[in-house]
């Protein structure tokens, strides 16, 4: 069997097993039920949110579900379904604590599968020679007593199987898997009384895992329900959960602030560090929203592709360092978007190893952020070797890039590097002790740390 398969088997015997904490208050419902889809809310159903009523059937996007609560043994299960996408629709029934049934319709067959606990499933029965049809209403009826299992779609049968130790009672449950979208119409679930020699084991039957039953209450079934769900679905991106998203969030303000910090005080870049830097927080939050939100809805997912499409970045990026640290605060947040925390932050200590390494290995260089200009005019007119030692004291680099010189009048133009404001203000002093009447301009070109 493929993994993806054995995969989404898992899953489903999973949501088998949250399903039958729903099942017994729902004792009631034994007799059966007939569902049109006529309401919206789905009065009876337990559903993940893109389950819903729509033009007058059931539509389960992917990865998600509906169940019908409640404990059946023996029945005629009939439902029409349409389905459109890869990927696979299950029909559960049986689903309890103890395990249930999994019809799994594929892309090219059908398979039966018995699932219980801790993982374990069993192959009963696979369809041959029937092929589904995309986008076509087919109508299904599953009729199930005792241990045997029979399967008919539009009036055929398709698939048998006999269960030597069949499950005991349980709901109903239909999903979609992949990237298919089931759509169900007219369920009908009608009970089949038990054989008479059958009559005193029925009674236990619908408690099997021998467990107290809870008295029945107006939220209890759908609370326990529903935050197993969603606790199975988190890794799917079916629900937003608000615990995640808090985490995730504070996580990514954490990890693009250290990122700021490594671009100021590690970076190359010519312009303004810090300002730059000051976008990575909103960048990498703003990230981290868009993805928790949209991973939870395929149709969002989709509309992304448009939005980024007519979104651009007015500011035009200077250099390629820049576009490489903003690129890499985007990546942080798609990654805690994406509930990826460990594998985020391992990736962000890797890269601060790799850039701090780079900055050890790299030849010792200042980076040029100030241009200075110093003219000395006669009488008193110092020489450039005089100006240059005296700046040289003050400052992390210094580079000549032009020298002006007549009889009465010397211009030198640097382009240098300062630490610190005491540093400026201390090579400006030395400048004026050679001649008050020196002239000096400073001109901010990235800021000084």
């Amino acid at each position: 069997m493929k993994p993806k398969i054995k995969s989404i088997i898992a899953l489903s015997a999973a949501v088998l097993l949250a399903a039958g904490q729903g099942a017994r208050p729902a004792a009631a419902q034994n007799p059966g039920f007939q569902e049109s889809f006529d309401d919206p809310k789905l009065p009876g159903w337990e559903h993940s949110p893109e389950a819903i009523v729509a033009d007058g059937f059931l539509r389960i996007g992917p990865g998600n579900f509906a169940s019908r609560a409640g404990a059946w043994q023996d029945f005629d299960l009939g439902f029409k379904l349409r389905f459109s996408g890869s990927g696979e629709t299950h029909a559960n029934y049986r689903a309890s604590d103890a395990g249930g049934y999994l019809l799994a319709i594929l892309e090219g067959n059908m398979v039966l599968f018995k699932n219980q606990p801790s993982d374990q499933s069993t192959e009963l029965a696979k369809s041959s020679g029937w092929q589904p049809a995309e986008n076509t209403w087919m109508e299904f009826t599953i009729t199930l007593k005792g241990g045997e299992h029979t399967v008919s779609v539009d009036g055929s049968r398709v698939l048998t199987a006999t269960d030597p130790e069949p499950l005991g009672a349980g709901t109903v449950v239909f999903a979609s898997h992949g990237e298919r979208t089931s759509e169900v119409d007219d369920v009908s679930l009608q009970g089949i009384a038990p054989d008479a020699g059958a009559e005193g084991a029925a009674e236990p039957a619908a408690q099997p895992s021998g467990l107290a039953t809870p008295a029945p209450g107006p939220t209890a079934a759908p609370d326990g329900f529903q935050a197993l769900w969603q606790e199975l679905a988190a890794a799917q991106g079916t629900t937003l959960d608000l615990g995640a998203f808090a985490v995730n969030l504070l996580l990514a303000v954490a990890s693009s602030f250290i990122l700021s910090r490594v671009y100021i005080h590690w970076g190359s870049s010519l312009s303004n560090r810090r300002k730059f830097a000051a976008n990575f927080m909103l960048v990498t939050a703003t990230t981290t929203f868009i993805i928790l939100v949209v991973r939870s809805s395929v149709a969002l997912s989709l509309g992304l592709v448009g939005a980024l499409s007519i979104i651009r970045f007015r500011t035009a990026v200077k250099e390629p360092e820049e576009l490489a640290y903003l690129f890499f605060a985007i990546s942080l947040g798609i990654g805690l978007g994406d509930n990826q925390r460990l594998v985020t932050l391992l990736s962000l200590v890797v890269v601060i190893l790799l850039i701090g390494l780079a900055r050890l290995l790299r030849q010792t260089q200042a980076d040029i952020n100030l241009h200075l200009t110093v003219t000395s005019r006669a009488p008193g007119k110092a020489g450039m070797q005089q100006v240059q030692e005296v700046i040289g004291k003050h400052c992390e680099k210094l580079r000549l890039i032009r020298y002006d010189e007549n009889a009465d009048r010397m211009e030198l133009s640097y382009v240098v590097e300062f630490r610190h404001l005491a540093d400026l203000e201390k090579a400006r002093a030395a400048l004026q002790a050679i001649s008050p009447a020196m002239e000096i301009s400073f001109l901010d070109n990235k800021g000084i740390w």
